[in-house]
């Protein structure tokens, strides 16, 4: 797996929630709802963090990860800090963000098999069985689209 660590590179002002990672139960599974063909890199996240930081008024960006149409991973959060993701589940919840808008386009292949890699490792890390590996739209009051891809085909490929 390419993992960039890129949390120091993205605005940020204030700090979230502190919470012990033993806490952390479950994988928030996300897409950015915008589509994977207008990836431009590192300036894409740094867009996402600004609107989270300026439009919502949050104190980072709302992901740990982000998955990239080509495969590369970017680390945009510390596991022990509670992002904003998933409503009034994110003290027990780590988020994964994926590039696109599937529910009008497919994931590719690079971008679904890094990200199959990256919850296997975080369900190790953190004791995580796959039914608690969830889509934004399967938790409680969370009314979307997101993520956009069967995530009961992704759990069954993890």
């Amino acid at each position: 797996m390419d993992v960039r660590d890129i949390r120091d590179k993205l605005v940020s002002k204030g700090e979230y929630p502190k919470r012990d990672v033993s806490k952390i139960t479950h994988i928030d599974i996300h897409h950015s709802a915008s589509f994977s063909n207008n990836f431009k890199g590192i300036e894409t996240i740094k867009d996402f963090a600004d609107y989270h930081v300026n439009g919502h008024k949050w104190p980072g960006i709302g992901y740990h990860y982000i998955v990239a149409p080509n495969g590369i991973i970017y680390k945009t959060g510390y596991a022990n800090e509670m992002r904003w993701s998933v409503g009034g589940n994110n003290s027990y919840t780590i988020s994964v963000m994926l590039i696109g808008r599937f529910n009008e386009e497919e994931i590719g292949n690079e971008q679904y098999e890094e990200a199959l890699k990256l919850v296997r490792q975080m369900m190790s890390a953190y004791n995580i069985p796959k039914e608690n590996v969830m889509g934004h739209n399967e938790y409680p009051d969370q009314n979307t689209l997101c993520p956009g891809i069967d995530m009961d085909k992704f759990r069954s490929d993890l």
